[in-house]
C-alpha cells in the first residue's frame, strides 16, 4: 500500500509532497516536530503530545490550531494509511518565505506535514545494548522539541561509530539525555531519572513511565546525577515512544551489573506493554 501524507491541506501519495526551496524549516530547520504512537489503531497519550505541540510552536512563536483538529488529522492519517501498530510523524515549520532571510518578511503560513509509519510491537524486553557517555554539545532549549537535530545526529553517529547504540549525555558531568532517548537508572530500589528543565525534552514516554512506577509503588526520584552515581548504578534503561523501554547493559566498556536486565526494569516493561494499549483505549473512548 503506498503511503498517504498529508500537506498543507492536502492528502496525496507521499513520492507526490513537495514544498518550497524557501521552507524556512528547509533553509533554517525553523519548526517542530512530534511523534504519536499508535497502538491498535489508536492514539497513545495524545493529549499529552498536544499539550507538548502548543508548548514548542508558542516557544517559537509559530500560528497553532485546535487540539481537535490536530486529532482529526492524525486519525484520517491512521484510516488512510491502514496503521494498527504506528506512529503519526508531524512536522510544522514557520512556513515559505520569498526569499532566504534569517528573520520573515511577514507572518507566513505555516507548513504543515504529517506521516503515518507501520511498526510491529516488541513482544519480549529487547537485549541489552551499549551507549557511550559523551559531552551534550547541544543547544541550551532542548525542551523545545525542534527539527533542528544536527547536534543530535552527529553524537548519534559517533556512538555509533564507537560501537553503541545511543549516546548517553552529560554537560560538566551532570547527566542529561540521550539523542532521542530519556535514561534511568535504579539504585537501591529507587528509580532516578533527570529533572525536566531546559537541558532535556520532556518525554512523553518519560513522563508516563515516571506515573507508572508511582502508581504501583515504585519510589522515583526527578533528580539531577552525576557521572559518578550513573557508573554506580544497579540498572540503566532508556525510554522513548518508538523503542518503549530498552535495557542499556553497557556504557562504554562498563558493564552494568551483570550486564542483563535488572529486576525493576523487567518489571516497568511488564508494566508498561501490559497498560499502554489499555491507556490508548481508554482515551479514545473519553474523546
Amino acid at each position: 500500500m503506498a503511503e498517504t501524507v498529508y500537506l498543507n491541506g492536502d492528502w496525496l501519495p507521499a513520492e507526490a509532497a513537495k514544498v518550497s526551496v524557501f521552507d524556512r524549516g528547509f533553509l533554517f530547520a525553523d519548526g517542530i516536530y512530534e511523534v504519536v504512537t499508535v497502538y491498535a489503531g489508536q492514539l497513545f497519550l495524545l493529549d499529552r503530545h498536544l499539550q507538548r505541540l502548543n508548548r514548542s510552536l508558542s516557544a517559537l512563536g509559530i500560528a497553532n490550531r485546535s487540539d481537535s483538529e490536530w486529532q482529526q488529522l492524525f486519525e484520517q492519517a491512521i484510516q488512510k494509511n491502514a496503521i494498527a501498530d504506528g506512529f503519526i510523524y508531524l512536522q510544522v515549520t514557520r512556513g515559505a518565505d520569498t526569499k532566504r532571510s534569517h528573520l520573515p518578511a511577514t507572518m507566513l503560513t505555516p507548513t504543515v506535514f504529517i506521516s503515518a509509519t507501520h511498526i510491529q510491537l516488541p513482544t519480549e524486553l529487547p537485549e541489552p545494548v551499549r551507549v557511550c557517555v559523551m559531552d551534550d554539545i547541544r543547544w541550551l532549549r532542548c525542551d523545545i522539541k525542534s527539527i533542528s537535530l544536527l547536534g543530535n545526529i552527529l553524537l548519534k553517529q559517533q556512538a555509533v561509530a564507537m560501537g553503541g547504540m545511543e549516546p548517553l549525555l552529560h554537560r560538566a558531568g551532570r547527566v542529561t539525555e540521550g539523542a532521542s532517548c530519556n535514561y534511568f537508572i535504579v539504585k537501591n530500589g529507587r528509580l532516578i531519572t533527570p529533572p525536566k528543565d531546559e537541558l532535556i525534552l520532556p518525554g512523553i514516554t518519560r513522563d508516563w513511565l515516571v506515573e507508572l512506577a508511582r502508581d504501583n509503588g515504585i519510589e522515583v526520584h526527578e533528580e539531577a546525577f552525576d557521572l559518578d552515581a550513573l557508573y554506580a548504578a544497579d540498572e540503566c534503561f532508556l525510554t522513548s515512544s518508538s523503542r518503549e523501554i530498552q535495557p542499556v547493559g553497557w556504557l562504554d566498556e562498563h558493564m552494568v551489573a551483570d550486564g542483563r536486565p535488572g529486576a525493576m526494569t523487567r518489571q516497568l516493561a511488564d508494566l508498561f506493554r501490559a497498560n499502554a494499549p489499555i491507556a490508548a483505549a481508554k482515551q479514545q473512548a473519553a474523546g
